[in-house]
């Protein structure tokens, strides 16, 4: 009986405790990955099996969606740029697109038609910013697709929705380090470019050749509290944003190019990419100029033929078939 009773006692003493510490220790690292898999940052934790299993991820286009939302504290991993080819020349102008890595069609297209001037000395060239791909498949036909175009710009992260301020980051970090141009388009791959109609606005004696931000300017700005592009008190106590242009389309000049390189040491990241350039513009003292050529949301059209003064149309998407 007594043998008994020392045993329970030292079950109590000895073994419970460690089962509770083992329970406890289980707990606090579940709930470690899964912030881990949440954030979709982690190299290592995003793509296990425990991940999968706590919510599931279907990339499409450029936009990343989740079961789960975006923790109030997201932090971005830092990013090393992999690109450093040059520009074989000075350029008029640089458009830099946002593309997602699984979208080759859309680059395609617009290498077939308005990335390239088919000139012997062309006035603007095209670039395409992918980040990396957890796909092996599609990691391997980007490393080819580079091969043959020579028009991908890259740097050491992971593709995701809320990584598009990293795209502007990297494309304008390279842009001013490797590259020789007088202005810098920003676009997406759903876009429409008349790059002519850009390069005779650039041209205009009236247009600024210097401290130049243009796009559809966006005017006191409301901070969403709900919906797709949700900010939270935490990441944004303010209730409107500082004005700045849609990301789909604006254009700088080379010293503000140059000027936001060097604020990114001091402007806060933010995950909204054109609030970001806003907020860029605001800390820098640049002017925003709006210009109507800098279509949002254009009619639905059946032909993708520009209006006389389009510049740059979003949503290309919209366009109806014969």
């Amino acid at each position: 009986m007594a043998w008994r009773v020392r045993k329970i006692v030292r079950y109590f003493i000895v073994v419970l405790p460690i089962v509770v510490c083992l329970q406890l220790g289980f707990s606090l690292y579940v709930d470690f990955v899964s912030w881990k898999c949440m954030s979709s940052t982690s190299r290592t934790t995003s793509s296990s099996p425990f991940c999968k299993e706590l919510g599931s991820k279907q990339e499409s286009g450029n936009e990343t969606t989740t079961t789960t939302t975006v923790p109030p504290y997201w932090k971005p991993l830092k990013k090393t740029l992999i690109t450093n080819r040059t520009c074989a020349q000075n350029y008029s102008l640089l458009i830099l697109v946002s593309s997602a890595p699984a979208n080759l069609q859309r680059r395609n297209n617009i290498r077939k038609t308005w990335a390239f001037e088919s000139t012997f000395k062309p006035r603007w060239t095209t670039v395409f910013l992918v980040a990396q791909s957890r796909i092996q498949t599609e990691s391997n036909s980007l490393i080819k697709e580079d091969e043959v175009y020579g028009d991908l710009v890259r740097a050491d992260y992971y593709d995701h929705y809320w990584n598009q301020t990293l795209k502007i980051q990297m494309g304008f970090q390279w842009a001013t380090k490797y590259c020789k141009f007088s202005f810098l388009l920003k676009t997406d791959d759903d876009v429409f470019v008349n790059a002519p109609g850009v390069l005779s606005f650039l041209s205009e004696p009236t247009t600024l050749k210097e401290q130049l931000y243009v796009g559809n300017h966006y005017t006191n700005p409301d901070v969403y509290r709900g919906g797709k592009w949700k900010v939270t008190i935490e990441e944004y106590s303010e209730s409107h944003y500082p004005d700045f242009c849609p990301g789909f389309g604006f254009v700088l000049s080379h010293d503000v190019v140059v000027t936001f390189v060097k604020a990114f040491a001091f402007v806060p990241y933010f995950r909204l990419d054109d609030v970001y350039v806003g907020m860029l513009a605001n800390k820098t003292g640049i002017k925003i100029i709006h210009n109507e050529g800098f279509e949002v949301y254009p009619p639905i059209m059946r032909k993708c033929s520009p209006h006389e003064g389009t510049l740059v149309r979003h949503g290309t998407g919209r366009l109806l078939l014969n």
